[in-house]
């Protein structure tokens, strides 16, 4: 139920983020609060995700300036999770593919040296 309440308190924020824009205050509908910590239960035990899985996909949607509009419940987000891991990604940062890391020179242990 944290994970849902989490996620209302996120999409709650961004209705007053648009009151503080516009100047017109409007709340959200309250959502269901039985159907939104079943669908978290369902990522969960059925998806095999973590409480911080769903927390930080839902924090990548709520910067994308499309997908914010889109989703606005753990039903959806769920819905969408496989499209939002290929268009969200996993990290915002972009990394080289170029680049090369450093050797490891550590000898496992049992291998001589």
């Amino acid at each position: 139920m944290a994970c849902a309440q989490w996620i209302w308190g996120r999409i709650v924020g961004l209705y007053e983020q648009a009151a503080s824009d516009d100047g017109e205050i409007m709340r959200p509908k309250e959502p269901n609060w039985t159907a939104w910590a079943n669908d978290v239960r369902t990522m969960r035990m059925l998806d095999g995700r973590s409480h911080r899985q769903i927390c930080e996909m839902f924090g990548r949607v709520q910067r994308d300036p499309f997908w914010v509009k889109n989703i606005m419940s753990p039903s959806k987000l769920r819905e969408k999770w496989d499209e939002l891991v290929i268009r969200l990604g996993r990290s915002p940062v972009q990394r080289c593919v170029n680049h090369i890391s450093e050797p490891d020179t550590e000898i496992p242990p049992g291998f001589r040296g």
